[in-house]
């Protein structure tokens, strides 16, 4: 069972392979941007749950 999961392991390993620069670059910016998003998302979150409050008062 174990050596099954292994010979799967290294015959996926075998198949990939490493991106191109154009690839590597156009991931990044991806991530880059998914990241900055929900960030933003977070900070308006925050900003809303810090206003809020006080203006319930």
């Amino acid at each position: 069972m174990l050596s099954d999961n292994l010979k799967e392991y290294i015959n996926l390993l075998k198949m990939t392979k490493k991106p191109d620069r154009e690839e590597f670059i156009t991931t990044t910016k991806v991530a880059v941007a998914v990241m900055m998003i929900v960030g933003f998302i977070g900070f308006l979150i925050y900003i809303l749950l810090s206003i809020l409050p006080g203006a319930l008062k």
